[in-house]
């Protein structure tokens, strides 16, 4: 596959200019994509977590505990909702971390992923199979581990802002080729919950696990959040030249960014939206990688610090990343 051969030494480079560019600065605490991909393979192995499973479940318990773990206070938003593919009324459950610094008086800014997964493969190409929940490697829990590992960064770098780590579920219980059904977490906290938190901005983050990783701006986010989203662009692009595009995807995602925007919050989405197993019982760990973790996760930490933290110094992460894609609703 050319598009792989190409990709490979780009990101040998990337890695490499990390490690040079950390060495000897007094921020050397770096996003560990090794550490994020084996969250990524511990949630597959669970199951498929479609919402009122037992694997649903279990990966609720398994986000929490990472979370406490590293000392944020933890909440659980519990709901419920109803989706095309439900058998009536199924319990939802939004995982909330909750990150103070040293500054409680700075903005509250949000990072956000869903953490459920597709209850049926409507995209395999296998008829037989399209009916059976999928593993959600790439779409569900390379988000989550994302954000787990950058809760881990920014303690240790001791960010001194407030941060809401926040893990919507049902995300992926719509019908395809209409809006019905899609992204009813952040929609519940989006109706429920902004009244006790004051956000100011959020970024999502979704299916940026990809081996070949490309990402491109979104309309909704280049819409409703312009200046959030270019300058998140303007430094991915500079990190990461080769797994980040100037060149926007041609149609609105909708996603778990929408219901935020549409209250006036600006909410960019990180997303490869070209992943060839989107929806499919291919969408496994072996089609994911550490190093793509790795890109996006330090350029996301390195944005958090340029927009809303103050440090001494940032990380110069020369040449190198680019990231995340995802597919129209």
């Amino acid at each position: 596959m050319k598009r792989a051969a190409i990709k490979i030494m780009p990101y040998v480079l990337v890695l490499l200019c990390l490690s040079l560019c950390a060495f000897g600065q007094e921020e050397t605490v770096q996003f560990d994509g090794k550490r994020a991909f084996e969250m990524l393979k511990a949630q597959c192995a669970f199951g498929p977590r479609v919402p009122g499973s037992l694997p649903n479940a279990q990966c609720a318990d398994y986000i929490e505990s990472k979370l406490c773990n590293l000392g944020l206070t933890v909440k659980r938003q519990k709901f419920n909702a109803q989706t095309p593919y439900s058998n009536g009324i199924v319990a939802g459950n939004n995982i909330i971390g909750i990150y103070s610094g040293d500054n409680p008086t700075s903005d509250l800014i949000a990072l956000s992923a869903h953490w459920d997964t597709r209850p049926v493969a409507d995209k395999d190409p296998e008829p037989s199979l399209r009916s059976k929940p999928i593993i959600g490697a790439n779409d569900g829990a390379s988000g989550v581990a994302l954000l787990i590992e950058i809760a881990r960064v920014l303690k240790e770098r001791k960010y001194p802002g407030r941060l809401l780590f926040l893990f919507f579920d049902l995300e992926d219980g719509g019908n395809a080729g209409s809006n019905n059904g899609w992204c009813l977490g952040s929609q519940y906290f989006a109706e429920h919950s902004l009244g006790d938190y004051d956000i100011k901005a959020g970024i999502n983050f979704d299916m940026i696990g990809d081996r070949e990783l490309l990402i491109r701006p979104e309309l909704i986010s280049m819409k409703y959040a312009a200046d959030l989203n270019k300058e998140f662009f303007e430094l991915a692009k500079k990190r990461a030249p080769y797994q980040f595009s100037n060149k926007p995807y041609e149609t609105p995602i909708l996603d778990d960014h929408a219901p935020f925007n549409k209250k006036g919050i600006p909410w960019i989405n990180i997303i490869d939206f070209d992943y060839p197993f989107w929806h499919t019982h291919e969408d496994t760990p072996d089609k994911c990688s550490p190093i793509s973790l790795e890109i996006v996760g330090n350029i996301a930490v390195e944005f958090i610090f340029q927009r809303w933290g103050k440090i001494k110094k940032t990380l110069d992460i020369k040449e190198g990343h680019e990231v995340i894609k995802k597919s129209s609703r």
